[in-house]
């Protein structure tokens, strides 16, 4: 794992904002951890799969999407490097309500549920550093919730402004899944776009 080092630092660090644990936690991830790179976009898991793992994010985004029953895909999260992912089908075992995609370019290191469980036996601590990360969540769908609620331009500017490297078209989400997390059409999307950035308020890498 040294070559890793820093991704696990990164972890650390992040797990120390939450709740600061034991060496012997640190050392336990340091020799469980399973990295991995998506070199393409690749499906995590689908709805109605049973999730195995929990995973820290270091670098790149994954996204969380829906079905609906006309076909169409709605993102409803949107993950960046840090986010620490195990929702509610891994806690409580249950099929999954979505899928999670790791988009491409994206690194990626992983626990089994077995693994975390036995992390809340040797290390009880972790079950508040737990609700911790969950009431994070929380706060973090209602500040979605809060952006939905802007007008359209207002809107889109406020999400390239979150995550400026979502800007160029097509690089690393679709137009149609950034739309469908802002619960907008493409044309919409696109349009305000070009507007906000021929007007100097959002600039391309």
């Amino acid at each position: 794992m040294k070559k890793h080092q820093p991704v696990l630092e990164q972890l650390f660090k992040v797990v120390n904002s939450y709740l600061a644990q034991p060496p012997g936690y640190y050392q336990y991830l340091t020799e469980h951890l399973q990295p991995q790179f998506f070199a393409a976009n690749t499906v995590q898991y689908e709805k109605g799969d049973i999730v195995k793992k929990a995973w820290f994010l270091s670098s790149g985004f994954g996204i969380a999407y829906i079905y609906h029953d006309s076909g169409e895909r709605q993102v409803v999260r949107i993950y960046t490097a840090g986010a620490l992912i195990g929702g509610k089908s891994f806690i409580e075992q249950t099929p999954s309500e979505e899928y999670l995609m790791a988009c491409r370019g994206s690194y990626w290191m992983s626990l089994t549920h077995a693994q975390v469980d036995e992390i809340y036996i040797l290390f009880p601590d972790v079950l508040e550093q737990s609700r911790l990360i969950m009431a994070r969540r929380e706060q973090e769908e209602l500040e979605h919730k809060k952006l939905l609620g802007l007008a359209a331009m207002e809107k889109i500017e406020n999400f390239y402004k979150l995550y400026p490297a979502l800007l160029e078209p097509g690089k690393i989400l679709k137009d149609a899944d950034i739309a469908s997390f802002l619960l907008l059409g493409k044309s919409t999307l696109r349009d305000i776009r070009a507007k906000l950035i021929s007007e100097g308020k959002l600039k391309l890498p």
